[in-house]
């Protein structure tokens, strides 16, 4: 049975890839956060000259 079209077959796809989606994109807005502090550490940094490449990617 079919409710505006969709399926149980439909639904048993959609959740897990809107989850997997949503997952992605929240991983992939936090790593581009965190490449604002990058060696900027007091632990970690170094100092990095213009222009080289950062110690993490």
């Amino acid at each position: 049975m079919a409710l505006f079209g969709i399926t149980l077959r439909y639904v048993w796809f959609a959740v897990p890839m809107g989850g997997f989606m949503i997952g992605k994109f929240l991983d992939d807005q936090e790593t581009l956060r965190m490449t604002n502090f990058r060696d900027k550490s007091s632990l970690y940094g170094g100092l990095v000259e213009d222009g080289e490449k950062p110690t993490w990617p």
